[in-house]
């Protein structure tokens, strides 16, 4: 695959694993969407930054027409509440689910 020239847009863009594949793109010559719930907290310099929670239909479809150029996703959002998935919070386990499966799945 050719980085150079790519338009990818990375979720959870940062912290952790998705503002380093975010830099690593941008190194590469690729335009960055680096997207994140909270935006004001993404340090990129070089990258658009747009606002994003996966597991809001309208985020997303904000976000989908702010970055109609998208060659490459790179689908890293994650969320870890800590808690059990039998035993735990109702609301903490719907959250967990709504990130790493419905939002997936949508």
């Amino acid at each position: 695959m050719q980085i150079s020239g790519a338009v990818a847009l990375v979720t959870g863009a940062n912290r952790g694993l998705g503002k380093h594949f975010a830099e690593q793109l941008l190194a590469r010559g690729a335009k960055v969407y680096a997207t994140a719930r909270r935006p004001e907290l993404v340090d990129l310099p070089g990258a658009t930054v747009l606002r994003l929670d996966i597991t809001d239909p309208a985020s997303i479809a904000a976000a989908a027409a702010a970055a109609t150029d998208v060659t490459l996703l790179v689908n890293n959002a994650g969320i870890d509440t800590v808690t059990g998935l039998v035993t735990g919070d109702l609301d903490r386990i719907r959250l967990e689910l709504d990130t790493h499966f419905w939002a997936r799945s949508g």
